[in-house]
């Protein structure tokens, strides 16, 4: 399903819509396309319909790039022992008061990591980079009831962050963003958040846990394969730029 996206609109001013559809996409598409015109089209189409997004092609007016593969893992907590963390860390709950301790830490976090905004050449870099930043926030423990996030630190100093959204009644978690600040790279703290949020949910009762990314991050599926994750679906990601658009800041 297609629809209009207030936050990415706002953030890169011009008119963007966005959809996630896992079967035959085309038709859909090419409907909505011509119905609403939006300046930018940001779509996930499913891995397994490969056959079919040449058909892309066919919407008239957009220019088509494949921007990113995007692959999801889930973790089943009922079939496995969960493991306990190494490093010495405090996980603080995000809120209004100190969700701005994010705004230095998000930049430098992902500074050279690149997803599939950075693919498409009428986005500004800098308001991608201000986006992972709003996006991090918008995960406050105390603004939203299916949402939760972490500030981490070591011996007092802050260096990483996690958010997750859940659903109660389906007794699923997703561990949507986490983040280690690279001076504390390679010491497995990335590993300790990954088994710290999957033992929070599992004491609540949740059953399921999902993770994604953009199919070259290597080094963290390389960590959710130890966790017991397994790789479950992927979707490739396909930016439509409507001819002669613009980014207008």
């Amino acid at each position: 399903m297609i629809s209009y996206s207030k936050v990415e609109s706002n953030r890169f001013n011009i008119n963007v819509h966005r959809g996630v559809i896992e079967d035959n996409p085309i038709n859909e598409v090419l409907e909505y396309a011509r119905a609403f015109s939006p300046d930018l089209i940001i779509l996930r189409l499913s891995a397994t319909s490969i056959e079919n997004h040449y058909q892309l092609q066919q919407i008239e007016n957009y220019q088509v790039l494949l921007t990113d593969a995007l692959v999801y893992y889930q973790t089943d907590f009922t079939k496995f022992d969960l493991k306990e963390i190494k490093n010495n860390l405090e996980f603080i709950s995000i809120n209004k008061d100190n969700k701005v301790e994010l705004q230095n830490l998000v930049p430098i976090i992902f500074k050279e990591y690149k997803n599939h905004y950075f693919a498409n050449p009428i986005l500004e870099n800098k308001l991608i980079s201000e986006g992972y930043i709003e996006w991090a926030q918008n995960y406050c423990s105390d603004e939203h009831d299916d949402k939760i996030s972490w500030l981490i630190y070591k011996e007092q100093e802050l260096i990483g962050f996690a958010t997750c959204s859940f659903s109660t009644s389906e007794k699923v978690c997703e561990g949507v963003l986490y983040g280690v600040h690279p001076n504390f790279a390679g010491g497995g703290i990335y590993t300790d958040i990954i088994r710290f949020t999957q033992n929070y949910f599992k004491k609540l009762g949740f059953e399921k846990m999902i993770v994604s990314t953009q199919l070259q991050n290597y080094a963290v599926q390389k960590v959710w394969q130890r966790e017991n994750f397994l790789i479950n679906k992927a979707f490739y990601t396909y930016h439509l730029n409507k001819i002669g658009t613009k980014n207008t800041l």
